[in-house]
């Protein structure tokens, strides 16, 4: 119900300034409950940058995709490099499964593609005759030196190359012509520049290019098919001796016993280099470098983390109501919302478990082993709170891998027979636990923190369930929304209660207007009566 608002026409009141200064104090419930609202919105935005972080360093160094710096995974840590005395002959890349030594490589010959080529086939070899990508395929068959295309009724004929059907029709272009052979395994081309026709198959290896010649179509080009319907050169495989043991690759580049050769030339039997030597080693400076890595963004993490966990937090620096801001410049409320978005997650319980869970699994050791033997320790100084330092400055750690690369990555990498999973029983976790190396504790505790499973409560990772992350359904349905949410409804009815009561006091002063209007009638009415009476 709308109420008139009447001001003080016969009381002389300010009765707007009154009611305003009246409703002051139901204006400070309203901004109470704003200001909590606004605390709880900041908490959650601050948890998120905390959540996108640890996001960020699980995916580096726990995510299978990145196998490079995948810490859960044997090639981080058991990095091989390989180098050969020809390099311009062969390259050889190492992995994990290959073994430290020389191995001697000699190549016999290098493997090669099947191949066709014919110059002149057009019957006028002048460069105004030639054939033209945009020619129809009935221009190009009165052209062809070698015989004209044979079409159906239909205008077509029906071609194979190396078993792929594809249909030729008498108003394709020979771009398009192109188009279609290039999709069956082949590359194909055509030189206007030198009328040269080159067809040359997609892979090398032993065997022909074979066609049906459908249309007649190979013949007229010149290249005439043998009765299996091969056509040009035959590639072949490539030929090498390793250790001198003998094999073959249909492939230039092909793995054995975990080295990758690449053979870079074309060499025929007859031109075979001399043996290459390729010398194996374990890669200390790349795995150190992993770890070093590693290292330093666990220290970053867990840095930001306590800095949050240990902000100063200023009571009477509270959320600023639009009124105040309004009286205030840019920068004075930069400085003061700084302040009031200062220590909002201090001493936050969930962050100091999970920062406490990752001490506690750098602690422990893997199968009688600690990472303290390998050169990595936690820093002597308490205000570092946890951070790893590589001693010696991390000449220990390169040590401990020259000397025993294997018993570092296990360290890491070890893993265990139970997967991750966010329904294992107790018994289960403890099994895993015990199984797994450093990398794969370290994982399970920010799996357990940011993981977008459920568990068998239906709840998902810790962080998640308190602040939610995008792309996932905790982004709307988390602790801090929900608490959001029971403030906006406070707000609205705060908001409710505040115009009730302003249009109360409203009724209020007109009722005292029209009390008082009545009453100065009646005061003049008895005046009029009296000075009448009175003459």
């Amino acid at each position: 119900m709308s109420v008139t608002r009447v001001s003080g026409l016969v009381s002389g009141m300010d009765t707007d300034q009154i009611i305003k200064d009246l409703m002051r104090i139901e204006r400070l419930k309203v901004d109470k409950v704003y200001q909590q609202k606004q605390v709880l919105e900041w908490q959650k935005e601050q948890y998120r940058e905390i959540i996108n972080k640890v996001r960020v360093f699980r995916d580096t160094y726990f995510d299978v995709l990145k196998p490079e710096t995948n810490l859960t995974s044997p090639t981080a840590l058991r990095r091989m490099t390989a180098t050969t005395t020809a390099p311009e002959v062969v390259s050889v890349t190492a992995s994990a499964a290959s073994g430290v030594g020389e191995t001697t490589f000699e190549v016999l010959q290098s493997a090669t593609a099947a191949k066709a080529s014919i110059t002149g086939i057009t019957a006028d070899s002048s460069a105004g005759s030639r054939l033209s990508l945009n020619d129809t395929m009935a221009e190009i068959s009165e052209k062809l030196a070698n015989g004209s295309l044979s079409f159906n009724e239909a205008g077509q004929f029906l071609l194979a190359i190396n078993n792929e059907e594809i249909i030729i029709n008498k108003t394709d272009t020979l771009q398009t012509v192109l188009n279609k052979i290039n999709k069956t395994g082949v590359q194909v081309s055509y030189s206007t520049f030198s009328d040269t026709f080159t067809i040359t198959a997609r892979q090398t290896g032993a065997g022909y290019i074979t066609t049906n010649d459908g249309g007649n179509f190979f013949t007229a080009l010149g290249l005439q098919p043998d009765a299996e319907g091969n056509v040009g050169e035959a590639g072949r495989n490539a030929e090498f001796k390793i250790n001198g043991f003998a094999g073959t690759n249909a492939s230039n580049t092909f793995t054995i016993d975990g080295l990758t050769y690449t053979i870079k030339q074309k060499i025929d039997p007859e031109d075979a280099p001399a043996a290459v030597t390729v010398t194996t080693t374990v890669d200390t400076e790349g795995i150190y470098k992993t770890l070093e890595s590693f290292v330093n963004d666990y220290n970053k993490l867990i840095e930001e983390i306590n800095n949050k966990l240990n902000e100063e937090y200023f009571r009477d620096f509270p959320p600023l109501t639009d009124e105040q801001k309004e009286a205030m410049s840019e920068k004075e409320i930069e400085l003061w919302e700084e302040k009031a978005q200062s220590g909002l997650l201090r001493r936050d319980s969930a962050l100091e478990s999970m920062l406490r869970n990752l001490r506690q699994v750098l602690y422990d050791s893997v199968d009688g082993m600690n990472i303290t033997q390998i050169g990595i320790e936690t820093s002597s100084n308490y205000r570092d709170r946890g951070k790893l330092v590589l001693t010696n400055g991390g000449q220990d750690l390169k040590t401990a891998i020259a000397q025993n690369p294997d018993q570092v990555a296990e360290l890491f990498t070890r893993r265990a027979d139970i997967a991750y999973s966010a329904t294992l029983t107790a018994e289960e976790r403890a099994q895993r636990y015990a199984q797994s190396g450093l990398a794969g504790r370290i994982s399970d505790v920010l799996n357990d923190n940011i993981r977008t499973t459920r568990d068998e409560a239906g709840r998902k990772g810790i962080l998640l369930e308190k602040a939610g992350i995008k792309g996932d359904i905790t982004e709307f349905q988390n602790y801090y929304d929900k608490q959001i949410k029971e403030m906006n409804k406070r707000i609205d009815r705060l908001n409710q209660l505040f115009v009730q009561k302003e249009e109360a006091y409203y009724r209020q002063f007109a009722a005292m207007e029209k009390a008082l209007r009545q009453l100065y009638a009646q005061g003049d009415y008895l005046i009029s009566q009296l000075q009448r009476n009175y003459y």
